[in-house]
Order: structure tokens, then sequence, then C-alpha cells
């Protein structure tokens, strides 16, 4: 099986990623706005969940928070995944055997299925959300998984400059 490592290698090496790696404010910048576009995007994301868990937000019908929350979700969703892509493109061969972003990496996609399955299934049928116990139980499961998920990328992608596995 062929290595990847040799791309990764060709990627840390373009002009473009090592300016931005040895820049005193490009590299800080994209970080910085990573962050940010982040917690904004957890923010919006925890709202959505404790209000399909239950625990706020409960005089309001959970298809209007919805319909409020999830433009906000996806327009710091983008950026995010922008800068993540720049800052992995910037220093590919350091992330590519850290086991606490690849950890981030499992839990993302994990999180980005939960969300898609919720999409596909349960927000269907949005208008019954708070009439039908089923549809009910099944939200909450879903902001449940979401909370976890969330976190735990978070979590790990925090810990990925102290990665203690190496």
């Amino acid at each position: 099986m062929p290595s990847i490592v040799p791309a990764f290698a060709w990627l840390e090496g373009l002009a473009w990623t090592t300016a931005l790696r040895e820049s005193p404010f490009g590299y800080p910048l994209i970080e910085t706005s990573h962050v940010a576009c982040i917690v904004v995007f957890a923010g919006l994301v925890i709202m959505m969940d404790l209000r399909l868990v239950g625990l706020a937000f409960t005089h309001a019908p959970l298809a209007q928070i919805q319909r409020r929350l999830f433009p906000w979700q996806m327009a710091t969703f983008v950026p995010s995944t922008a800068t993540g892509i720049l800052l992995f493109c910037v220093d590919p061969l350091r992330y590519y055997r850290n086991v606490l972003f690849l950890a981030k990496l499992v839990f993302l996609a994990l999180a980005g299925l939960n969300a898609l399955a919720f999409h596909l299934k349960t927000y269907r049928r949005v208008e019954g959300w708070d009439e039908d116990p089923q549809v009910t139980a099944i939200a909450r499961l879903a902001g449940v998984a979401s909370l976890l998920l969330w976190s735990l990328t978070i979590v790990s992608s925090r810990l990925i400059p102290n990665n203690w596995f190496k």
C-alpha cells in the first residue's frame, strides 16, 4: 500500500504553505479565525441541542428554533471548515500521525453523520416534534449524541498541540 507521506511532504513544501507557516501574521490569523468560527458554531449547536434535549428554550417550538439557528450554524461551519483545511495544509506532517487529530476527525465525522441522519430522518417531521412522543424521543437522542460528539471534537482539537501520544 503506498504511503501518503510523500504527498503531505510535497504539500508542506509548497511556497504558499511555507509562507503561511513562517508568517508572523498568516498562521495566527487563520488559527484565530478557525477558533472564532468554531466558538460561534458550537454555541449555536449547543443552543439547538439543549432545545432538542428539553433543557432550554422550551417555550419556543423546536421547528422555530431550528429554522432560526440552522442558517447561522452553516454560516459559521463553512469558514471553520475552510480555515481548518488551511491549517492542515500548512503543516500536514505535524497532524498526520497525531492521535488527537485523528480522534478529532473521527468525532467530527460521527457528529456530521448524526446531524445528517437527524436532518434526513427526524427533521422531515419537524412540525410534529412537539406532539409526537416517538419523534420527540428520537430528537432528544440526536441532541444528546450531538452534545457529546461536538464536545469530544472540541476537546480533542484543543489537546492537539499537547499530544502526549507520540
